[in-house]
């Protein structure tokens, strides 16, 4: 079930709302506007799709424009961005979003991009102060739109420089923050139960329930050169055994700290959507080369996986002026293109979780002489503590009066300082018990001032393989993995962002816990000061070199796959600290990845370039609409041996099994079916339909959808049946979905050796009278199946099913459904989109849609999900993009889910989610002929 990026818990918000005809971007297109601050002519052209062609004479007046221009279709999730950034968002949405202000405070976001100022380029620089005018000349000749009279808000703070970084650092803190405490706080437990309750509970944490081994061992750089990872480099199985589990205690009070602030986390939900384990906010990108596509030139296929949100989180553009002729995806707030194409070159984007946060158990003692009356303790000698003065606010609507916006004063978990440990890279104290002098602090690559638009500048720019390459030095946080392809035929793939090392790796051993868990702020773990400076380092730490980053450059395989996979191979092992580096240093990315759409990704190209047939852009994007779930190609089989052998059993509770009419019936469905999940309603989205138009499902598709349904509540049945069960006497903490299920499948795949038993000594297959460990697997095979059939049937599917026990009626899509939540609710939200988008499902909330857990169309849910609301989803595709070189440069189409424009009303609310949701795209229009026949309006701009 999808948790809301924003919440307004408790705030009733009673809204008269106005539809406006058309954008808020819009003016009149019969005469040009004179627009103070503009240097020369220039015009906005909008295509039928809605995207915004600006054209301008000088760079300047370019990234003006798409200030303005990002100010008049997003003004309001541009000012809730960068307040959410900067921990100010109670000074717009009220008290309720104060929890989170606090937290993103104290991170100190904001921080980080006043620091990041002073080293941006002359040219970013530049450009980031000509988006600042232009979104400040809108500002000053419009009225704030609709939402801000329903916060009874009528002024809106003016753009700056550092407002553009502060998104940057969020989007970047997104994708790369990881406190470690979530994970040290369940493994110590574990530690310490097994320890008194006579079970390994250091194996059942790090061997049995929480691997770093991916469901799938697809692996980019091995898959793509045909080598195994770590072939040359692999360690002494001794040298890092004990430092790569949870077995090293940590003090109790350090514990509760870290309890205590998990806590405080998940009431922040800018952290607590960050901290999210399920890889729910992930991306896929593979690269096929020409030699096997019908033109004989690469095909670029890239969907990063972002917050479905009501406007959409990107943001569509073209840029025509000086050195920038490129158009693709950015975000409302920051100049320039993200991710896009120009006439040479196409690129994409997925996360590479690498591991670029600390969080480190401090000594604090008092001190006198330290300006915030306290100090850390490091090699035994005191470091003062810098305190940062923090001022809260919030907006206290009250009947008849406008923006009230009071002080909140220091009290009641509103602190009057952050605390910063200046070791930590200017890092903050999250957690502190003073009397027992004990503190928790965070260090982080993204505290440093940082340079990723330069990045994005080159990238818009980049005529060749050699230019994205220079480009990439100065993209210090972030931690991407990048596709590229260009016009001559080349196909790379780059890791990036700048890798810290750690002292106790480099020196080959892991002192104490190691860096994904808590670590000891008093020596001994620090990370390395920098000796070597590569090109655009950023960090004051020794880094990675950038030679050592996983990377391809048109790899022998023909392709490469990477949807937040392991890149390097190096947890396939369940073990991610026992291969070198050349220096003789322990070679460490992350403790895991995602290993599901990747997987799958890799299956179908592999099964496709194995064919020896060639593929066309028709068909990359059918692979990016799979919604074939990987865990059920391993799972079913399964299942329908188990119904095999309960027909000749003699254990009375499995043969009773194998004769119930409603166990057969849907065993025989999932025997029959190829783990698609197709909705199975004509009101569902499939990508069978066409452009967005719906059609009647077809018998195949009525068929696969009952069984995926089936299947997904069985998984949760499953997972709690052999995993929570035996756990939950111990008052364990479960594991995630992603860890369950390569819990299970672990277990099936060793339960000829092990017979159930994990390393930890818990039979997770036993089952009291049953004394046949085959029989006791196959029992609870059996039996999630038919309590998966009692709950579809009872009181927690009947908004769904109405307490059916007709399997017909089990259609999927009444289950999987997504809505495009809007900060403020309804009537913004999708559906209902004000009106132009209504409900399709009576009593169900949101849109039916294919897919499902972890799919290559990414839309999943938890695996225990086991109501009607459950299967329901939040993140997903913000973009599919597809790119091919052909005559006259690079061609590209693209999808958004939903439109340009935040503004109720306006013919670009939602005018391309139909086609997102049946996965059809609209094209790049980047050429001036593509444009002439799709032009809605041209608005001509003159200097004011």
């Amino acid at each position: 079930m999808r948790p809301r990026s924003i919440a307004l818990a408790g705030t009733a918000l009673l809204l008269t709302v106005t539809l406006s005809p058309s954008s808020a971007a819009g003016a009149d297109a019969g005469r040009p506007t004179r627009l103070p601050g503009l240097l020369a002519a220039a015009s906005v052209v909008r295509d039928i799709d809605g995207i915004a062609h600006i054209n301008a004479t000088n760079e300047h007046d370019l990234f003006f424009l798409q200030g303005w221009v990002h100010a008049g279709d997003r003004l309001f999730q541009m000012d809730v961005t960068r307040r959410q950034a900067s921990g100010t968002l109670a000074e717009l949405l009220g008290r309720d979003a104060l929890p989170g202000d606090i937290q993103t405070r104290t991170i100190g976001l904001r921080r980080a991009a006043e620091r990041s100022l002073p080293v941006q380029s002359a040219e970013g620089r530049a450009a980031l102060d000509a988006y600042t005018a232009g979104v400040n000349a809108w500002l000053a000749s419009h009225a704030p739109p609709a939402q801000y009279a329903a916060l009874q808000i009528t002024r809106v703070a003016p753009w700056t420089p550092v407002d553009s970084l502060v998104i940057g650092k969020a989007i970047a803190f997104s994708l790369s923050f990881d406190l470690d405490i979530d994970r040290t706080v369940v493994a110590q437990t574990y530690r310490a139960v097994g320890a008194a309750a006579g079970f390994d509970g250091t194996a059942l944490f790090g061997e049995d329930l929480f691997r770093s081994q991916p469901f799938s061992d697809a692996s980019t750089v091995p898959d793509a050169t045909a080598s195994t990872p770590g072939a040359a480099a692999h360690v002494a199985a001794a040298l890092t055994a004990a430092g790569s589990t949870a077995s090293v205690a940590i003090p109790p009070a350090a514990v509760k700290l870290a309890r205590d602030y998990q806590a405080a986390a998940q009431r922040a939900p800018l952290l607590a959507r960050t901290l999210d384990r399920s890889f729910a906010l992930g991306s896929n990108e593979w690269v096929i080369a020409g030699r096997f596509t019908t033109t004989g030139r690469p095909i670029l296929a890239n969907d990063p996986h972002l917050s479905l949100d009501t406007p959409s989180t990107f943001y569509p553009i073209a840029l025509h002026a000086g050195r920038f002729d490129v158009q693709g995806e950015g975000f409302a707030g920051a100049p320039y293109v993200i991710l896009g194409q120009n006439k040479w070159v196409a690129w994409g984007a997925t996360t590479n979780p690498m591991d670029v946060t600390d969080t480190y158990i401090e000594q604090v003692r008092p001190d006198p002489t330290s300006p915030s009356g306290m100090s850390t303790v490091y090699l035994g000698q005191l470091e003062h503590v810098v305190a940062v003065p923090e001022t809260f606010k919030v907006n206290a609507r009250a009947p008849g009066q406008t923006d009230l916006i009071v002080n909140v004063p220091p009290g009641g978990g509103v602190p009057a300082a952050t605390l910063v440990v200046p070791r930590r890279n200017n890092g903050p104290i999250v957690s502190l018990d003073l009397s027992a002098g004990t503190a928790l602090s965070v260090q982080y690559t993204g505290f440093s001032p940082t340079r990723e638009l330069d990045t994005f500048r080159l990238f818009d720019e980049a005529k060749n393989l050699g230019d994205f390459r220079q480009a990439l030095q100065y993209f210090d946080v972030g931690s991407q993995n990048w596709a590229y392809t260009d016009v001559d035929g080349h196909i790379a793939y780059f890791t990036s962002a700048e890798m810290p090392l750690r002292e106790d790796l480099e020196a080959g051993m892991v002192r104490g816990l190691p860096p994904y868990f808590l670590r000891n702020g008093t020596g001994g773990n620090e990370w390395l000061a920098a000796i070597n400076h590569y090109p655009g380092q950023a960090l004051p730490y020794e880094i990675l070199p950038p030679q050592e980053m996983p990377q391809l450059v048109d790899p022998p395989a023909g392709f490469f796959v990477n949807a937040n996979n392991d890149p390097a191979g190096t947890t396939l092992d369940n073990n991610p600290l026992n291969q070198l580096r050349p220096t003789g240093g322990l070679f460490y990315l992350n403790v895991g990845y995602d290993g599901f759409r990747g997987g799958r990704i890799t299956e179908i190209v592999r099964e496709a370039i194995g064919e020896r047939t060639t593929l066309g852009v028709r068909d990359v994007k059918d692979q990016q609409a799979d919604v074939t779930l990987l865990d059920a190609e391993f799972f079913t089989p399964y299942v329908v041996a188990a119904l095999q052998r309960a027909t000749v059993s003699t254990t009375p509770a499995l043969a009773a099994l194998a004769t119930d009419p409603a166990v057969l019936e849907a065993v025989g469905r999932l025997s029959a079916w190829d783990h698609t999940t197709p909705t199975g309603i004509p009101e569902g989205y499939d990508a069978s339909d066409v452009n967005g138009r719906l059609g009647q499902p077809s018998a195949k598709e009525v068929a696969d959808s009952v069984a995926a349904t089936i299947y997904s509540v069985w998984r949760g049945q499953y997972v709690k049946n052999v995993v929570d069960a035996h756990i939950a006497p111990f008052g364990l903490p479960q594991p995630g979905s992603a860890e369950a299920m390569k819990a299970l499948k672990t277990l099936l795949i060793r339960f000829d050796d092990r017979r159930g038993v994990g390393a930890s000594g818990i039979d997770f297959y036993a089952v009291p009278g049953v004394n046949d460990a085959a029989d006791r697997r196959d029992l609870l095979l059996l039996r999630s199946v038919s309590d998966a059939l009692a709950l579809l049937a009872g009181p927690s599917f009947v908004a769904a099913f109405h307490g059916s026990t007709d399997q017909d009626d089990y259609r999927w899509g009444k289950l999987h459904r997504v809505t495009l939540d809007a900060v403020l609710g309804e009537p913004w939200s999708t559906p209902p989109a004000g009106g132009a988008f209504p409900a399709p499902l009576p009593g169900l909330a949101g849109i039916p849609t294919d897919g499902g857990f972890s799919t290559v169309d990414a839309s999943s849910h938890g695996a225990r999900a086991d109501s009607a609301d459950e299967f329901t989803f939040g993140s997903g595709p913000v973009r599919r993009f597809v790119a091919q070189a052909g005559p006259g440069g690079m061609r590209a189409e693209s999808s958004l889910p939903g439109g340009v424009s935040e503004t109720l009303g306006s013919p670009y609310y939602v005018n391309l989610l139909s086609r997102w949701l049946t996965n059809e795209t609209y094209p790049v229009r980047l050429r001036h002929d593509d444009l002439v026949q799709a032009t809605a309006t041209v608005v001509q701009y003159l200097p004011g």
